[in-house]
């Protein structure tokens, strides 16, 4: 049997835990015109779902008559590729005619070569055009970007999609980033209107879920694994989804190679050393090295304490800072799903194994 996890970035796992139902939930959203899922920001920290989650509602989407998916990413490009692909997609469902023949639409002449300059001048007027023949054929547009942050592209993106939702064009808007540039996103003087998007968190994955999804795929493979080696897999994922597909996949790497059909806290004990190497280079480099100094302060004085739930004052005499500093970046870390509350007046680190990742950063910059 083929390991069923799969850690790798962007595809759509064949085990995809607690997303089936938000995927479910958000294409049935889509096709309810009032819904405001029709505009959705999705949130979530490096590796919590969000491509694939994007990906799974594409491609789900892209099974309707009713729906056509433009998929961009967020480059110099961008608006180009956006008419290019609505073109093609007019041509493939023969709505109109080959652009090589040059369709005119009210003056404006559209074709495959449109230069770079002439599609940005005119983008708005094209873009309009375009949507009102799949709007005339009762269809809808749904246009995806992964990994938005502010520029000036998106933002004469975001701000002629507006315009098409007030001309009641069909056409909907997912966008997938990390927290900081989503809030920043929303919170930017000309995209003001976004502040009203659908916002979708993703929030760690439910511990009973893991637990019983482990349960089931190792026990169908025939694998005999008792409830602690459950229970000890699952702490070690602490919810996080890259985690979860991570740890899996080694564990079903490592139990294919023995000569018994059990998997034991000492099999899960054997690949952790992998498993806590992939978690800091594929994850935790990125997220530690893209964090602002004071925010790297805050968690330098987290681990420092030694204590997993850590007091927000014990933290502020580690800072040598005043309470109302430290709130500041606490809400701002808990906003980027970095830490999470646990109690009143604490605080704990969201990511498996993060706070390990700061202790080796903290003694590498001793040398």
């Amino acid at each position: 049997m083929e390991n069923p996890f799969n850690p790798s970035f962007g595809t759509v796992p064949s085990v995809f835990l607690d997303r089936n139902l938000l995927s479910k939930r958000i294409v049935t959203e889509l096709n309810n015109d009032n819904s405001p899922f029709q505009t959705s920001l999705i949130y979530g920290q490096r590796g919590a779902g969000k491509t694939t989650l994007m990906t799974d509602i594409a491609n789900e989407l892209k099974k309707d008559p009713h729906w056509q998916v433009v998929n961009l990413v967020l480059d110099d490009d961008l608006l180009e590729s956006l008419i290019s692909q609505l073109q093609e997609k007019l041509v493939d469902m023969k709505i109109l005619k080959d652009f090589d023949l040059k369709i005119a639409f009210k003056g404006i002449q559209l074709d495959t070569k449109l230069s770079k300059s002439t599609i940005q001048k005119s983008f708005q007027t094209v873009f309009h055009r375009l949507l009102e023949k799949f709007t005339q054929k009762n269809v809808k547009v749904l246009i995806t970007i992964d990994e938005v942050r502010t520029t000036s592209l998106l933002k004469k993106l975001i701000s002629c999609y507006q315009i098409m939702l007030r001309d009641n064009l069909s056409v909907a808007l997912l966008m997938a980033g990390l927290p900081e540039n989503v809030s920043a996103i929303q919170n930017d003087d000309v995209l003001t209107f976004l502040l009203r998007a659908n916002r979708i968190t993703l929030n760690p994955l439910d511990v009973g879920s893991i637990k019983t999804s482990y349960a089931r795929i190792f026990r169908s493979a025939g694998y005999q694994v008792e409830a602690p080696t459950l229970l000890y897999m699952t702490k070690q994922t602490m919810g996080f989804a890259y985690a979860f597909q991570l740890l899996g996949y080694l564990v079903w790497q490592t139990s294919e190679k023995q000569a018994r059909k059990e998997i034991t806290i000492d099999t899960v004990k054997n690949v952790l050393d992998t498993y806590v190497s992939e978690l800091f280079r594929n994850v935790y480099h990125k997220v530690y090295h893209e964090m602002s100094m004071r925010e790297r302060e805050f968690v330098q004085a987290m681990v420092k304490t030694g204590q997993e739930k850590v007091k927000a004052q014990q933290i502020g005499q580690a800072m040598d800072k005043q309470p109302g500093y430290v709130s500041v970046y606490r809400r701002k870390l808990i906003d980027d799903q970095i830490i999470a509350p646990a109690g009143y007046g604490y605080v704990h680190f969201m990511l498996p194994y993060f706070g390990q990742y700061v202790e080796e950063q903290l003694i590498m910059d001793q040398f």
